[in-house]
């Protein structure tokens, strides 16, 4: 089943860098997306220019990822063209379409628009049962997120750390538009007291590009002993980052699915989480934006006795790491039907 891989230019430079590291070829790079002054002329303009190269391509199907606004665009342009629109990762839903906005209203209109729908755990599947898509266009898989760590655990020994390494690490990553401004303030507040407390701990933080929150985390974190600010990590090296970390305290739904498999600790910063089998496994935590209750939860969660890492198997939350494969062999066997 041929493919045509497109760069839509949202985040230009660490897709590049992610396409390096798993040998993916882009077979059409867009334009980087320029600065919009909001969401809505954002994705109108790349709409538009994925519908134009739909129209040059020609398409049978459009294979969108996630809860991003390429997806969106994506799944937009396509259904305008009448292509058929594969979601993967669909059925990830919140209590209310503000947290974490716009990532859950993306994922609600992608899912009006798609005619196979690949969900990554349970309460996906779920989800898309409740919100009436027919049950024939749902297709339980796992996450291929998982697969790309499982496929990296098996090349790499990632979990050989001591025990003194662990307990000195902490990793945090945060960029969702929830926790942009205050709330960012707060998290930076809350990593401080934690270095004041316990002076063997190492913080590190990989900065996300957005300005928006990079420069508050520069302004607040920046030159402080324990606190190491660094440019964003490639996938390997953020995966190892994190296996041997002794806590990692993150805004972000793929590592909520990654933490378990590594068996590492998560504190989610946020209100509310898309992934309740994460918090189910033991090793996500949801912590509210407090100063206060994100120094107790880490200080907590640093010093218990850790849990083996859940297994890739048919029991794991989020897939046994062989979704790909599920979802081509879904797709080539609805393709031969059509042709039929």
């Amino acid at each position: 089943m041929p493919a045509v891989v497109v760069n839509s230019g949202q985040h230009a430079e660490a897709v590049h860098r992610t396409f390096g590291e798993f040998r993916i070829r882009s077979d059409h790079d867009l334009p980087s997306l320029p600065a919009m002054p909001n969401l809505g002329t954002a994705s109108r303009h790349l709409t538009r220019q994925i519908a134009a190269l739909i129209a040059h391509c020609r398409p049978a199907s459009v294979l969108v990822q996630g809860d991003t606004l390429t997806a969106y665009a994506g799944a937009r342009a396509a259904a305008a063209a009448q292509c058929c629109v594969v979601h993967v990762e669909a059925g990830l839903r919140a209590p209310t379409i503000a947290q974490p906005f716009p990532e859950e209203w993306f994922r609600r209109r992608i899912a009006r628009h798609a005619q196979f729908h690949f969900a990554p755990c349970a309460s996906a599947h779920a989800n898309l049962l409740a919100e009436g898509v027919p049950p024939a266009s749902i297709h339980a898989v796992g996450n291929t997120g998982i697969d790309s760590l499982r496929t990296l655990l098996a090349q790499e020994s990632l979990h050989g750390s001591s025990d003194r390494q662990r307990r000195a690490r902490i990793l945090v990553t945060l960029h969702r538009r929830e926790n942009w401004d205050g709330n960012a303030d707060v998290v930076c507040d809350a990593l401080v007291a934690i270095a004041a407390q316990k002076r063997d701990v190492e913080i590190l933080v990989p900065v996300h590009p957005n300005p928006r929150i990079a420069n508050r985390l520069h302004r607040r974190l920046g030159g402080r002993p324990q606190i190491s600010l660094v440019a964003p990590m490639g996938y390997r090296a953020f995966i190892a980052a994190a296996a041997t970390a002794a806590l990692i305290i993150s805004d972000s739904g793929g590592i909520q699915e990654e933490a378990p498999y590594l068996g590492v600790p998560l504190l989610v910063p946020r209100a509310c989480t898309e992934r309740p089998e994460g918090i189910a496994t033991g090793f996500v935590r949801l912590v509210a934006i407090e100063r206060d209750a994100i120094v107790r939860d880490a200080l907590a969660l640093m010093a218990q006795r850790r849990a083996p890492a859940i297994a890739f198997d048919d029991t794991a939350p989020f897939g046994d790491g062989r979704a790909a494969g599920r979802i081509v062999d879904i797709l080539e066997t609805a393709m031969i039907r059509t042709a039929v």
